[in-house]
């Protein structure tokens, strides 16, 4: 069978280690590019040959091995990606911070980095990440005011309701034999606010979370809960789980707490994993919605 053939196009050059030109009649592509941004640029390996099978990083002493499990310039099609950020852009240049080219390379194709989806590893989710995936797949709703629930690196979720424990509980290996206490919702006043002497009681959040089957979440008490003297009691956020979840609430402050509906009292710390995971399926899935 024939390999379909695509014209790859050339689209600037590198002129510095810190430089690229796009020639004027690709120009308007750079529409967009702003600085400080991180991108994408991909090149010829102009100086290179091809080969299929070398010594990681040129070392004699290593044995050979395929070049799609290298980054040697010795590519089939000779083409290398480097991701740096813009520092400013000059007419039809762009001067970045670095770039793992030489000068000469042909450079083919400008792509944003994009923090969400080019970062395969483990890492926590910023503010802007949180943001994205809020907008690309609903990973946060009903929420109250998404600028004031933001954090640096994690999203506050707030008070719906506050139920009073009412029976034992029961846990067991495989679930069979697990029952959990009943729960008595307290009302909140005509002001909003409700009361809450020494205990342990449980809380539901207003928000819906859907975590896709490459993020996890941690949740953490505000620091104004814990100086209020309460503390938070909860669980992981298993990949894959959507619901308005629920958490313990324990007051340690003999002389009680108030809460107002809707106060933030939990913060959501959002970790992508290393790669996608069988999604959660347990009892809790869809609780609350």
């Amino acid at each position: 069978m024939e390999h379909e053939k695509h014209e790859i196009k050339t689209l600037g050059k590198v002129v510095e280690s810190n430089k690229i030109a796009i020639f004027p009649e690709y120009k308007d592509a750079m529409d967009g590019l702003k600085e400080d941004m991180l991108i994408w640029i991909l090149y010829i390996f102009h100086l290179s040959g091809e080969k299929l099978k070398v010594h990681p990083k040129g070392d004699m002493s290593k044995p050979l091995q395929g070049v799609f499990s290298t980054r040697s310039p010795y590519r089939l099609n000779r083409i290398g990606m480097s991701a740096t950020r813009i520092k400013k852009i000059e007419e039809n240049q762009i001067v970045v911070e670095e770039l793992d080219a030489l000068p000469g390379s042909p450079v083919i194709d400008i792509k944003p980095y994009s923090e969400v989806y080019d970062l395969p590893g483990g890492s926590v989710l910023s503010r802007e990440s949180i943001l994205k995936r809020i907008r690309n797949e609903n990973l946060i709703s009903d929420y109250i005011d998404l600028e004031k629930q933001l954090q640096p690196n994690g999203f506050d979720c707030t008070l719906k309701a506050v139920g009073r424990l009412k029976g034992e509980g029961k846990l067991d290996f495989d679930n069979s034999e697990r029952k959990l206490p009943e729960v008595e919702i307290i009302d909140f006043g005509e002001q909003g606010w409700v009361f809450l002497e020494k205990g342990v009681y449980r809380a539901y959040i207003n928000e819906v979370v859907r975590l896709g089957n490459d993020l996890m979440a941690f949740g953490r008490p505000r620091s104004s809960l814990v100086r209020a003297g309460a503390n938070l009691l909860t669980a992981v956020w298993d990949a894959g789980y959507t619901g308005r979840s629920e958490v313990g609430l324990v007051v340690y402050n003999p002389d009680g707490i108030y809460l107002k509906k809707n106060a933030r009292i939990l913060q959501l710390v959002f970790i992508k994993l290393t790669e996608k995971t069988k999604p959660y399926s347990g009892a809790y899935s869809g609780e609350n919605i």
